[in-house]
């Protein structure tokens, strides 16, 4: 039988449905929806039972229709896909951090364009007065990236940076934001001027961390959780922290290439290996990719997030507000998230990434509230190609 988290949340507020543009109420079981046959198929194909999977949500007005996990959140202890597994939702974090500067703006603790540099003394450049919080979440800040990644970048580092690590390899596997972020205060000119051209970056969003904690008088994940987590009802979610255990977290896999590392998990059929924290570099940063969540957590979010209750509706709509273009058509980004307007499409909000071995996609149609999410724990599917795929079959069922 199919793990099949068949939707048992069903419609339980009174005159609250999900109707398609044929009329038909969906207001009993997920396997009444008309988009659930279209969906268990697609991802029943890209991930098959005995591999590494994922879970697929829906929303409609922030009530979900459908919920429907595929395959093995972990693999050496044969864990299905379920509503309550932990997953790394990698640079989907962002939105919760663009949230949360966004809640203090506000507070009026902090502007969008306020200069990065009354944050950072220790960066000296005049380049840095240039760069705002706005810059960052819109990915334009014109920084470079100057993280090591292989061993004469680290020897230029450590000559530059006192380093607890003693070589790149453990610097890009073990390192968190306070040495993930030293590197720019060495860095004395700009790549772009900030605002004019879109480079998708983690470093920068590295640093609201400490932005967040110095506006807000808290620590970063303190605020996080008071302040943007607790609100929303969420007591599954959390950023990762290797000292930490998180109950149910599922691992990240990549398909095994013969290579791996002698503690290295693989598959008893030798086609996935472990891909997370100690295989994957840049992988236990938190406020660029280190939230874990599960969800039925995540369907609580994302009706927080849209019906005002964390941030105010405008400064909801400010995060879907396109800031600058991509050089993907007809594709372009907001405060924290990627923008769809495509002639003869409904206009989507999204967010595509992966982080070691987990991949996501989610999307969001601002005109008709449809929220579909994709939380999977390996890399081999293209995000980008399974966003228009679900856009398709939205619009074949006349949903959208």
């Amino acid at each position: 039988m199919k793990n099949n988290i068949v939707l048992a949340l069903a419609f339980i507020i009174a005159g609250l449905a999900c109707t398609s543009c044929t009329g038909r109420s969906v207001s009993a079981e997920c396997a009444d929806c008309p988009v659930s046959e279209p969906f268990d198929s697609l991802f029943s194909a890209m991930f098959p039972r005995d591999e590494p999977g994922g879970i697929v949500g829906i929303t409609v007005d922030g009530e979900p229709v459908y919920l429907h996990g595929f395959g093995k959140a972990r693999l050496d202890i044969d864990k299905p896909y379920t509503d309550s597994t932990a997953t790394n939702i990698c640079s989907a974090t962002k939105i919760f951090v663009a949230t949360a500067v966004m809640k203090l703006v506000e507070q009026h603790r902090l502007s969008l364009n306020q200069s990065i540099a009354e944050f950072f003394p220790n960066f000296t450049s005049p380049v840095f007065k240039e760069i705002t919080l706005r810059h960052i979440l819109s990915h334009t800040t014109g920084l470079p990236d100057k993280r090591p990644r292989n061993p004469d970048q680290w020897k230029s580092y450590i000559r530059r940076h006192d380093s607890t690590f003693g070589v790149s390899e453990d610097y890009m596997l073990y390192g968190r934001e306070p040495e993930m972020i030293k590197f720019f205060e060495s860095v004395d000119r700009l790549e772009a001027d900030p605002g004019t051209v879109y480079r998708y970056q983690d470093p920068p969003f590295m640093l609201l961390s400490t932005v967040i904690e110095k506006a807000s008088g808290m620590p970063f994940e303190k605020y996080m959780t008071d302040s943007i987590f607790a609100p929303a009802g969420l007591k599954e979610t959390c950023f990762f922290d290797p000292d930490n255990t998180i109950p149910n977290k599922a691992h990240g896999y990549a398909p095994a290439d013969g290579m791996s590392e002698e503690d290295q998990f693989v598959s008893a059929d030798g086609k996935w290996e472990e891909y997370d924290y100690g295989e994957a570099a840049f992988f236990p940063t938190r406020a660029d990719r280190g939230i874990y969540t599960t969800a039925r957590d995540y369907f609580k979010w994302i009706k927080a997030l849209n019906s005002g209750r964390i941030i105010d509706i405008p400064s909801v709509a400010a995060l879907y507000n396109w800031q600058i273009a991509t050089k993907l058509p007809n594709i372009g980004y907001g405060l924290g998230v990627f923008l769809e307007a495509a002639p003869g499409m409904p206009y989507k909000a999204f967010h595509m990434s992966y982080n070691g071995g987990f991949s996501i996609y989610q999307c969001y149609f601002p005109d008709s509230k449809i929220f579909v999410f994709v939380f999977s724990n390996r890399p081999d599917w293209d995000r980008l190609a399974v966003g228009s795929k679900i856009t398709d079959i939205l619009m074949r069922t006349d949903w959208l």
